[in-house]
């Protein structure tokens, strides 16, 4: 069997990473048969929901609770890629690591043991939210640790800081000299599904970052609440978190998919009247007692 190429696709929470695999999906899902790998922190994977909404022809396999970061799990992993593996046979393998995931333990977990008999590392890409990109506070560390692994860096949102670019540019070459930098909006960009990045060398070590300090948490409902007390619900909580994304059950007989990213609050009404509240956050600045009170406040 000749060995099946992976890329690795990673950003920080809100850069787009999402839009770029449904991209990714729509262009190639007729031609190939695509597995995706979605390694989500957070125990509730949102965007996968997401991606089957597509329409699209590909198999997906969630891993969730960042369970590449603890090694009791570690098995339990490459047990089930394995098994993704040898029951669909895809041609072409991506793994959206979470805006936490570090890279270099991703990489050396698929490229070890059978798995290197099953599957090599294509290209490392990283999309960077150019709208809060300086705005990561404690959690910059973590992406520009996923920038120094790319193969090619992704800088999305570019018609909203084109005045910053340049600026951006040169902090991500101090980062990765190597690295090719792509500017996009919406993640429209080419992707070459199979395409081999050239091979960079890196000066040092490149050791994997430890599990960080974040918690992430789940509101689950069945109860309605009104569209103007989630908006006063979010403009409370999401400066406090780095991510706050799902569906939350609205009253009369409507839902809404939820996206906030720092300062930003998207609220969109969706057609699946029927889906119950399920709200995911990653923060350092809250517990979930204190959300869940919150939240059951409104």
């Amino acid at each position: 069997m000749n060995k099946i190429p992976f890329h690795i696709i990673s950003g920080f929470l809100g850069s787009g990473k999402t839009t770029f695999l449904k991209r990714i999906i729509k262009q190639y899902a007729a031609q190939k048969k695509i597995g995706i790998i979605q390694n989500e922190f957070a125990p509730s994977n949102i965007d996968g929901a997401e991606l089957q909404k597509s329409g699209e022809d590909f198999n997906l396999l969630e891993i969730n609770n960042g369970s590449v970061f603890c090694v009791c799990l570690l098995g339990d992993f490459v047990k089930s890629l394995e098994k993704f593996i040898d029951e669909y046979h895809p041609d072409s393998i991506i793994i959206e690591a979470s805006g936490l995931s570090d890279t270099t333990t991703i990489a050396e977990i698929v490229s070890a043991g059978k798995l290197s008999e099953k599957i090599y590392q294509a290209s490392n890409w990283c999309v960077v939210d150019a709208l809060n990109f300086s705005k990561l506070g404690v959690m910059k560390q973590r992406v520009l640790h996923q920038i120094r692994m790319a193969d090619i860096t992704v800088v999305n949102k570019t018609d909203l800081v084109q005045e910053n670019l340049t600026g951006i540019d040169q902090e991500i070459k101090k980062i990765n000299p190597f690295t090719e930098i792509k500017h996009a909006s919406f993640c429209n960009i080419d992707f070459e599904l199979g395409n081999t990045a050239l091979t960079k060398f890196y000066f040092g070590d490149v050791k994997p970052m430890a599990r960080p300090d974040v918690n992430s948490m789940v509101i689950k409902s069945a109860r309605a609440v009104s569209q103007q007390a989630l908006q006063q619900f979010l403009k409370e909580w999401a400066p406090k978190a780095y991510r706050i994304k799902g569906f939350v059950k609205l009253e009369g007989n409507k839902s809404a998919a939820v996206q906030c990213s720092f300062d930003s609050i998207n609220i969109v009404e969706v057609e699946d009247a029927f889906h119950p509240t399920e709200l995911v956050a990653l923060t350092d600045q809250f517990t979930l007692r204190e959300w869940n009170s919150a939240f059951k406040a409104l």
